[in-house]
């Protein structure tokens, strides 16, 4: 009898089976904008879902990272200070925070929050943060103590890049990679527990988007978006697979690469060469295709089916609109204006947008086109951040640094 009622306790405990996954660095646990987070509320009231909390953490474009029920994010008071934050999920309680200093650079780029670009990510007990200023800190996740700290430019001699270091860290199997820039090792690997030089390698300027690890021929690469080219590079040693020259004029790659099913790596900017699709034979990265009029800035795609990728266009070449590409030819699958343009991510085939100007939106997308279902004014200002989902939780961020947390639970 005992058997029976746990047996029945179960299966109804599966019938309504929800997936909750953290959300430990930029762009997802996939580095994609995807996770497979399922089963919450998409039935949302017209002023959207419930706010659980809403904080501030000062200016900047650092997005989230959610792991084990807290939230890390960076900000900056505006002034000369920079704070990496950890909240609790549940309540938006602060459970500890570290103060460094660094300038404001708001006054010498008025088209960017002065404060972090890089998110933290998260992993193996610690909190790895860049700041714009090239200062690179490890801290205990638990409890906000610097494990170890370096400074790009004093440790590896590098070169700035004229907005800032906005790339954030990627963590593999113990080592973290980051795009440095400079002439003494452009791409570095550390030890991500003692902070310790693995390798630097390479000369050149640094992007701002961040690097990316997929597997390409069977082997694991590290995709680096630089300030003029895109490297594949092997993430034991750092030596060069292939390489591919862009032309942007102001080294403003921002936008992360995204890796196609069929191994495309499509690459993005608003400068002459829009967007291509690279596809690595042996050493050579060859030219699938190329699309002038679409230009990404800071914006990345989210993947959708078999092998497409859906992107808001920043080129001023062609229509301000989301559009569905084959990664495997290039063409456009569908394009829509009723999308308001912002930064997206995907959850349980569901396309959620936070527009540059604070308005949520629930999408439905599909093979030949995409529904809006909900909008909701969230936030106001500027809001160029990537949100973020874990646990049933959605986090949005303006530039000026207001967070708040809104509830996707089923009642």
């Amino acid at each position: 009898m005992i058997r029976m009622l746990f047996a029945l306790i179960l299966m109804a405990l599966m019938s309504g089976q929800v997936v909750a996954e953290d959300w430990p660095q930029f762009h997802g646990p996939a580095r994609n904008n995807t996770t497979t987070e399922e089963g919450w509320e998409k039935a949302w009231p017209k002023d959207g879902p419930k706010v659980v909390w809403r904080t501030q953490v000062g200016a900047g474009m650092a997005s989230f990272a959610v792991v084990d029920g807290r939230v890390f994010t960076a900000g900056n008071d505006g002034e000369n200070q920079d704070t990496i934050w950890c909240f609790d999920l549940a309540d938006g309680k602060v459970v500890w925070r570290h103060d460094y200093p660094c300038k404001s650079a708001a006054h010498m780029m008025p088209i960017v929050p002065g404060g972090p670009s890089s998110t933290p990510c998260v992993g193996e007990g610690r909190v790895f943060s860049i700041s714009r200023e090239g200062d690179v800190f490890c801290l205990d996740a638990a409890t906000g103590k610097v494990l170890w700290q370096k400074s790009l430019l004093k440790d590896f001699h590098s070169q700035r890049p004229v907005y800032g270091y906005a790339g954030s860290p990627l963590l593999w199997q113990g080592k973290l990679f980051l795009d440095v820039g400079g002439d003494e090792g452009s791409s570095v690997c550390l030890n991500a527990a003692t902070g310790d030089t693995l390798w630097a390698k390479g000369k050149g300027e640094a992007g701002y988007a961040t690097p990316v690890m997929t597997s390409l021929g069977g082997k694991e690469r590290l995709i680096m978006f630089k300030g003029r080219e895109l490297a594949v590079l092997d993430p034991q040693d750092g030596s060069v697979i292939a390489s591919y020259a862009t032309t942007t004029t102001d080294f403003c790659n921002c936008a992360t690469p995204m890796i196609g099913s069929d191994g495309t790596i499509f690459i993005s900017h608003t400068g002459n060469d829009g967007s291509t699709g690279l596809r690595l034979e042996g050493t050579t990265l060859t030219v699938a295709w190329n699309v002038r009029d679409l230009g990404l800035l800071y914006n990345s795609g989210v993947p959708w089916g078999k092998n497409a990728l859906m992107v808001f266009n920043d080129s001023k070449r062609g229509v301000n609109d989301l559009r569905c590409l084959d990664l495997t030819t290039g063409k456009a699958l569908w394009e829509s204006a009723d999308v308001a343009k912002g930064t997206a991510i995907l959850s349980d085939g569901h396309l959620v947008v936070l527009s540059t100007t604070g308005e949520l939106q629930l999408c439905q997308p599909s093979e030949s086109g995409i529904t809006v279902m909900s909008r909701a004014q969230v936030l106001e200002g500027k809001c160029w951040v990537l949100p973020a989902i874990s646990r049933r939780h959605l986090l949005c961020r303006s530039n000026a640094g207001e967070v708040v947390c809104l509830d996707l639970a089923k009642p």
